[in-house]
């Protein structure tokens, strides 16, 4: 074993395809760009194995591994490994490497390669690279595995959903239509932010929220005192509450799991006796049609209060809904010991790599 650089050990090349030159070409030859497979055109830059990484705008540093017979747009940048290296153990090694910290550009992210080729990393015997990379695919393979399961229980329960109660835009069933705030009080966050943020109780933020789940924390540990939730004439939403985002990504929801406070992209609903809060959460995450009608949209999409109160939901009987509820929370059981398989799989996958490239 010894570290090398990863310029000493591959080769960059570059493209000059624009999206503009795909209109119109149809073939058998994939192209990629930085969300993955772009269309099949009649040409291809590739004839083996390579790995691309996006060097321009969204999705700047993302790295795979790509076929052959095949093309990325301009966007991106081909790497290839020269001769005993292994290209999925260089893969893995870039993707350790935290390009992250290469990216340069205010408003449109770049990285170049001149930045992170001088990298260093642990090489070995192009047989032990193969060995590596095999324990990494697999671990990474079981990963993909948990997360599709994640996938597939989330669309279980959206599909329970519509087949209790229908689909809330066209409302089959004929349910009696409410607006929400007609079933619900609502707690409005206000305006000042927090100087400071020195206590226990959550401070909530979009980024937080475990979507259609229950939300405990904020991801980054921000809390505040009752000292400083008076400082900005703020108030604790009650457990049990729906959260409802109403700036940019319209219509994400969660339900508090504790007392804690919201920062102003989220609405919070306190259900009255004939809505369940998880019935409520589901309903409303349905009608993005609406909100996404209503919202003013100048740099971002926003929903002001009388908007976010005025969502229409069905109102079917309550039991109905603590059915639902209780298959929801039954369904929630089998994801949380998938999410358990899946946080060790990525610990370990983290330990691995930490041994093999440091």
């Amino acid at each position: 074993m010894e570290k090398v650089r990863l310029g000493d050990v591959c080769e960059k090349g570059s493209s000059n395809i624009a999206q503009k030159d795909l209109e119109g070409n149809e073939g058998k030859y994939p192209i990629y760009g930085a969300s993955g497979l772009i269309k099949y055109v009649d040409f291809y830059k590739q004839d083996k194995e390579y790995i691309a990484i996006v060097k321009d705008g969204a999705g700047v540093g993302r790295t795979m591994i790509l076929p052959a017979y095949s093309s990325v747009i301009g966007t991106m940048q081909y790497i290839f490994p020269k001769n005993n290296i292994d290209i999925s153990f260089l893969y893995y090694a870039i993707t350790h490497m935290g390009l992250g910290k290469y990216f340069s550009g205010a408003t449109i992210p770049h990285i170049y390669f001149k930045d992170y080729q001088k990298e260093k990393f642990n090489i070995y015997e192009i047989e032990e690279q193969k060995k590596i990379a095999y324990v990494l695919d697999k671990i990474t393979e079981l990963i993909d595995k948990r997360k599709q399961q994640l996938e597939k229980l989330d669309e279980l329960v959206k599909s329970r959903f519509v087949e209790m109660f229908g689909d809330p835009v066209i409302n089959p069933m004929k349910w009696v239509i409410k607006s929400v705030i007609e079933e619900c009080s609502c707690m409005v966050p206000g305006r000042d932010k927090p100087k400071s943020f020195t206590g226990d109780i959550p401070w909530i933020t979009i980024e937080d929220l475990n979507v259609n789940g229950i939300t405990i924390k904020s991801q980054n540990g921000l809390g505040l005192t009752i000292e400083e939730i008076n400082q900005v004439n703020r108030k604790t939403i009650p457990i049990g509450s729906v959260i409802m985002s109403c700036v940019g990504n319209l219509g994400v929801c969660s339900i508090a799991g504790q007392e804690m406070v919201i920062n102003q992209q989220l609405h919070s609903f306190q259900c009255g006796e004939r809505i369940n809060n998880i019935y409520l959460m589901y309903n409303l995450s349905c009608r993005k049609d609406f909100m996404n009608k209503w919202a003013s949209n100048t740099t971002v999409l926003y929903m002001n209060k009388t908007i976010c109160n005025s969502i229409p939901i069905m109102l079917p009987p309550i039991d109905l809904q603590q059915q639902f509820a209780a298959f929801v929370e039954q369904t929630d059981k089998s994801k949380l010991s998938v999410k358990q398989a899946l946080e060790k799989l990525e610990t370990l996958k983290k330990a691995l790599m930490q041994k093999y490239f440091e």
